[in-house]
């Protein structure tokens, strides 16, 4: 409900409906509490009076105008810029000019019976205290939800701007890694499978340059695309590399970050054959009623730990942000790097649409 209050139209209906509800109430209790007060004249009920129609024109002349100089003037401009003290000296200060106004107000301009001229009393002061704190309460709850849409609103930017970082990152990061099994298939097996390499890297291609710009993409689109890069994964190491790719489910309406599961499979082709022996690189897709259960695993070689990659971990450490951006509190990740095996598991709570 909270976060509901930071959206614009939200925060018009709250006011809409706060200054309907307690202008209803202010003014309307008469109506349903009538109070006889004793007068020089006898009136039976104030709803068959002239009192009632001076108790509006004195809220009207008095409380209504108190009650938005505070919401629309001291805490936007008083309290915003000079602070706590200030703004309540400017409080007392304004109830103290609204109690004379309303003594005005009540002996030269709205006279119901014939009033003596004397100096206001206290108990005027009531009605004027308790708007007083309706306002400020009301008017420094929708400042901090300024602040708080203000703050979410910078969040969001930020945000925007990390993540469109991120998608420039990794794209010619991958496109490199690409690159390098092409290279390989085309100079060792040119011959027979030229044709069918450069088409599924057109297709690669055209994921890359059209898909992962928007926000969001349908999941099936995903799911071809890690198709293509295991195809062509299968086609450079042939019988070398054991390779399990598993789909379970059926992907209908869920929508995905565009390339944010192929880090973890291009991570595992990259660590996962070189110094291993008899190389297994397992990949499991599920997914059922919106959630995707996505597994990788690998056998690790005896690489050298003092030779480093420069471009070693970015797509990890890429996914993993976007991850935390984008699904905070939808997903779980899990990375295992044990002696002999690399393993990560992510499950994911997936958008519909």
């Amino acid at each position: 409900m909270w976060k509901a209050l930071l959206q614009p139209k939200s925060q018009r209906t709250f006011k809409i409906l706060f200054n309907l509800i307690l202008w209803g109430l202010w003014i309307g209790l008469p109506l349903l509490s009538p109070v006889h007060q004793s007068h020089s004249n006898d009136h039976p009920h104030p709803h068959q009076n002239p009192e009632f129609t001076e108790h509006i024109w004195l809220e009207i002349c008095t409380v209504v105008p108190l009650f938005y100089t505070i919401t629309l003037v001291l805490i936007p401009i008083v309290f915003r810029q000079g602070g706590v003290l200030s703004y309540i000296v400017s409080v007392i200060l304004l109830v103290v000019s609204f109690w004379f106004i309303q003594y005005f107000v009540m002996a030269y301009v709205l006279p119901f019976d014939e009033r003596a001229l004397e100096w206001p009393t206290l108990k005027g002061f009531f009605p004027l205290i308790m708007i007083t704190g309706i306002a400020s309460t009301y008017g420094l709850l929708l400042e901090f939800i300024t602040i708080e849409a203000r703050n979410e609103e910078s969040k969001n930017e930020q945000m925007k701007s990390e993540l469109s970082f991120l998608r420039s990152q990794i794209s010619p990061h991958f496109i490199f890694n690409v690159l390098n099994s092409i290279v390989y298939l085309i100079r060792t097996k040119a011959d027979k499978q030229a044709e069918d390499v450069t088409i599924r890297l057109s297709n690669l291609m055209r994921y890359m340059l059209y898909d992962s710009d928007q926000s969001m993409i349908p999941l099936n689109k995903e799911l071809e695309y890690l198709k293509n890069y295991i195809d062509l994964q299968k086609m450079r190491f042939d019988d070398d590399v054991k390779i399990e790719f598993e789909v379970i489910g059926k992907v209908n309406n869920c929508i995905i970050e565009p390339m944010l599961l192929i880090p973890f499979v291009e991570n595992a082709f990259k660590h996962g054959v070189g110094f291993v022996i008899d190389p297994v690189i397992k990949i499991s897709f599920g997914i059922e009623d919106g959630i995707l259960d996505f597994k990788v695993e690998n056998k690790k070689g005896d690489r050298d730990p003092n030779v480093k990659d420069e471009s070693s971990g970015i797509g990890l450490k890429n996914v993993i942000r976007r991850l935390e951006l984008l699904y905070q509190n939808r997903h779980v990740l899990k990375i295992e790097d044990l002696e002999k095996d690399f393993k990560v598991g992510l499950r994911l709570k997936l958008h519909k649409y």
